[in-house]
């Protein structure tokens, strides 16, 4: 080899794609952001579901439950990313 360069990365990196220009990070930032909205998805999915089976097992001729439930799990999930936010920021 001439000059002592090898045309492959070595094993820190420093090759094409190999994120030195912060797209791992970027990727990772998509991942964690993905994850948190399949998990408000979900969340919120299954207190409706629950919501609308409780109405239904109470007989009541309004669906409080699949309103109240939903609207509940939404406000706990704001207050958890609200804290998780804040303990990073501080860097706790």
């Amino acid at each position: 080899m001439q000059g002592g360069k090898s045309p492959l990365p070595d094993k820190e990196g420093g090759g094409p794609g190999s994120g030195d220009d912060g797209s791992d990070g970027r990727r990772r930032e998509l991942l964690r952001y993905a994850g948190l909205s399949g998990e408000v998805v979900v969340s919120v999915g299954v207190a409706v579901f629950v919501g609308m089976k409780a109405d239904k097992a109470l007989k009541l001729s309004f669906p409080i439950l699949s309103w109240a439930l939903p609207l509940l799990v939404i406000v706990v999930l704001l207050i958890t990313l609200i804290k998780a936010g804040s303990g990073k920021k501080n860097g706790k």
